[in-house]
């Protein structure tokens, strides 16, 4: 698994294109280990690729991302039809202390999570 650094995260928003069109297709709770497991359906992912029909070939992949030692969340109703336009991950000041924040959007999240550390890794 790679973990997201303040040196990498801009790498990784890139390499998935914000998650933009993506899809959360699963949420895992642990709560006795404080860790939130997500499985995302990415849309984009690094270089597309134009097709001679004039579409595109997305690189459509899955991702485990795995938010650790949470330290605060809000997680609303999802649906199979609310995708992700353009994920929303900083660091962040809270309590004083420096965590990085993971929100499916900006300004009205369904998922919002705040924690020390998050990785992640492509599936089949």
């Amino acid at each position: 698994m790679t973990t997201i650094t303040k040196n990498n995260l801009s790498i990784f928003l890139k390499n998935y294109h914000n998650l933009h069109d993506s899809y959360i297709t699963n949420i895992n709770y642990d709560i006795k280990n404080s860790k939130i497991e997500l499985y995302i359906d990415v849309a984009w992912s690094f270089d597309p690729t134009l097709r001679s029909d004039g579409t595109y070939e997305t690189n459509k992949t899955k991702l485990l991302v795995i938010l650790d030692n949470i330290e605060t969340y809000s997680i609303k109703e999802i649906f199979k039809w609310d995708y992700i336009d353009n994920i929303y991950i900083k660091y962040i000041k809270f309590n004083n202390n420096e965590f990085i924040c993971l929100a499916d959007n900006k300004d009205d999240p369904l998922i919002y999570i705040v924690c020390h550390s998050m990785k992640y890794e492509e599936k089949d």
